[in-house]
C-alpha cells in the first residue's frame, strides 16, 4: 500500500457518491481506499470481510466516480487490479436533511458501542447484577453492582477499562458549555494518538437541549 503522491480535492456532486461518503455503514468499506493504493484482497483484510463480498461495493464506488484503477499487477492468469480513491480530499455540500445523516452516524456508533459493551462484559469482572435506586440527592441511579449493598467500581485496577455515563439535566451557561467543549476536545486529543494494542471506542457527546425537552432527572 502506498500513500498519496499529491493532494487532490474533489467536490462531490453525484448523489450516489454523496450518500456513500456520508453514510457511516457505506463509508466503512470505502475508507481503506482513501488516499492509498490497495487491492481488493488487501482492503478486505483491513475490513475483516471476504474479498468476494467487497467486490460488489467496489464496483459501485467505481460507478459513482469515487474509485479508480491506478495500475494492474501482472501474474499468471488475470492481473491484479490496484484501486485508489480519485482524490485525497472530498468535499460534500451540506445535506438539506442533516438530521437524517447524523441519525445514521449515531445508529452506526450505537451498534459499535453495543459490540464493545458485550465484549467488555465477556471479560472477568466482579459485576453480579444491577442496583436501581434513588440516591440522597434525589437522582435515580441504574448502575452495575457487586451485591445488593455495593455498587461496582469500574476504576478498580483489575476491572476492564470501560466508562459509560450520561446525564440529561446538566445546566450550564454558554461560556461554561464552551469551556466543557474545549476540555472534552483536549481530552480526546490527548489519548486518540497514543497508539496501543487494544482498540477502544470513545464516544463523547455534549449537546444543548431545547426548552421543551423535559429533563428525566436520571443518570446512567
Amino acid at each position: 500500500m502506498q500513500g498519496p503522491p499529491s493532494s487532490r480535492t474533489l467536490t462531490v456532486t453525484d448523489p450516489r457518491a454523496s450518500r456513500l461518503l456520508l453514510d457511516p455503514d457505506e463509508f466503512y468499506f470505502f475508507e481503506p481506499f482513501l488516499a492509498q493504493e490497495v487491492t481488493i484482497t488487501q482492503a478486505a483484510a483491513l475490513l475483516g470481510c471476504r474479498p468476494n463480498s467487497l467486490l460488489a461495493r467496489v464496483r459501485r464506488m467505481l460507478a459513482c466516480g469515487l474509485l479508480e484503477v491506478t495500475r494492474e499487477v501482472p501474474r499468471a492468469g488475470r492481473a491484479i487490479k490496484v484501486y485508489r480513491s480519485v482524490a485525497e480530499v472530498f468535499f460534500v455540500h451540506k445535506s438539506p436533511s442533516p438530521i437524517t445523516e447524523h441519525g445514521a452516524w449515531v445508529r452506526s456508533r450505537a451498534r459499535l458501542l453495543q459490540t464493545g459493551v458485550q465484549f467488555a462484559h465477556s471479560q472477568p469482572t466482579r459485576v453480579s447484577g444491577d442496583r436501581i435506586y434513588r440516591d440522597e440527592h434525589g437522582v435515580v441511579n441504574h448502575t452495575a453492582a457487586v451485591s445488593p449493598a455495593e455498587n461496582h467500581d469500574p476504576l478498580c485496577p483489575d476491572e476492564p477499562a470501560v466508562f459509560t455515563a450520561s446525564h440529561d439535566a446538566v445546566y450550564l451557561d454558554f461560556e461554561e458549555a464552551k469551556r466543557f467543549q474545549r476540555d472534552l476536545d483536549a481530552l480526546m486529543g490527548r489519548y486518540k494518538t497514543i497508539g496501543g494494542g487494544q482498540r477502544y471506542l470513545v464516544w463523547l457527546n455534549l449537546v444543548p437541549l431545547p426548552a421543551e425537552a423535559s429533563p428525566l432527572d436520571r443518570e446512567f
